[in-house]
């Protein structure tokens, strides 16, 4: 009985442990990537203002695992929302021309995470996880758009 009582002890202080470390971890998390493309704002534009656009270079709206919509568009910030069976996730699409001929494009995911210690440690991985992905879609935007046809 003291042993069972010991480790319903330590079982119950372990999980208040890790809430107390997962409560300094932000519930919030964005994952932004970045990329300059040489070409013109005309063939960009139809390309992220449009789910049909985003379903070219985005291999998640591709995939049809969940429905993109467009919630926002302006003349340099194109917002999405990706919805799947669990989530919400809200996308951004930045577009600066800083130099003549040479767009930055600028590409963030937010995370809006719960309370739970697992959802928040497992937000720690999102960047190492959608990462290489996004680099990935910015790469075939630029090579879309450095096309001289694209659908």
């Amino acid at each position: 009985m003291k042993v069972l009582k010991l480790v319903l002890i330590s079982v119950i202080a372990f999980f208040l442990l890790m809430l107390a470390f997962s409560l300094l971890i932000p519930s919030h998390i964005r994952v932004s990537r970045a990329i300059d493309i040489e070409g013109e704002r005309q063939k960009l534009i139809p390309l992220i203002n449009s789910v049909a656009g985003w379903e070219q270079w985005n291999s998640l709206a591709a995939s049809k695992t969940g429905s993109l919509s467009i919630s926002s568009v302006s003349d340099s910030l194109v917002k999405t929302v990706f919805k799947t069976k669990n989530q919400s996730i809200d996308n951004g699409l930045a577009v600066y021309e800083i130099r003549p001929g040479t767009l930055t494009v600028q590409w963030y995911i937010d995370f809006h995470l719960p309370w739970y210690p697992w959802e928040k440690f497992g937000g720690i991985l999102y960047d190492k996880q959608f990462g290489p992905v996004m680099e990935q879609d910015l790469k075939k935007l630029s090579q879309l758009v450095n096309s001289s046809i694209h659908q």
